[in-house]
């Protein structure tokens, strides 16, 4: 160990500040309010900071998103905006896939699209919000999303695949659907 640096699993001060944009952003996309946003941030460093429990086992960025997200749907709880739903079926999961474009016409049919996810995203329910974000945004592992979202496998799932849904509905809408 370098003099100057924290033992193993221990937080130190560049992990927080490098980790922090990704924190905010995560939660401004969660629930849709800068104040509550950072709020939640905030909360989130305390608790990461106040707990011994970081084992260095993941990198801090992703155990930090992970602490970050049961606050989230802590928060969503105490707001009445958290509902359990039942799962009928199983549905397929399947991607929204946006090649990245070299023009500058396409990348700016990218932004635009792109744009059109964000608002999408904001209108999703919570859960699926909250899926999307985790696996599909931050790349959390599956069994760690279901334990912060207090889902099984398959709901999970079924979460992911009405999400994607409902933002490929929002670009068709958009008239920016996909030609096959």
């Amino acid at each position: 160990m370098a003099r100057g640096e924290p033992p193993p699993g221990v937080l130190s001060d560049a992990d927080i500040r490098e980790a922090t944009p990704a924190l905010r952003a995560y939660a401004r996309r969660a629930v849709g309010d800068a104040a509550v946003a950072a709020d939640l941030v905030q909360e989130t460093l305390l608790a990461a900071v106040a707990s011994p429990s970081f084992e260095g086992r993941s990198r801090v960025r992703t155990w930090l998103i992970g602490i970050l997200s049961h606050k989230v749907v802590d928060h969503l709880r105490s707001a009445g905006r958290w509902r359990t739903t039942d799962v009928d079926e199983a549905a397929p999961a399947d991607l929204l896939d946006l090649p990245a474009h070299p023009s500058p016409e396409s990348a700016l049919a990218r932004r635009q699209a792109m744009d059109v996810v964000q608002r999408a995203l904001g209108d999703l329910p919570p859960r699926e919000r909250l899926a999307v974000l985790l696996i599909d945004v931050e790349g959390v592992e599956r069994t760690e999303t279901c334990n912060v979202l207090g889902v099984q496998p398959t709901h999970l799932r079924i979460l992911l695949h009405r999400g994607r849904h409902r933002l490929r509905k929002a670009l068709e809408h958009a008239g920016m659907s996909r030609s096959p």
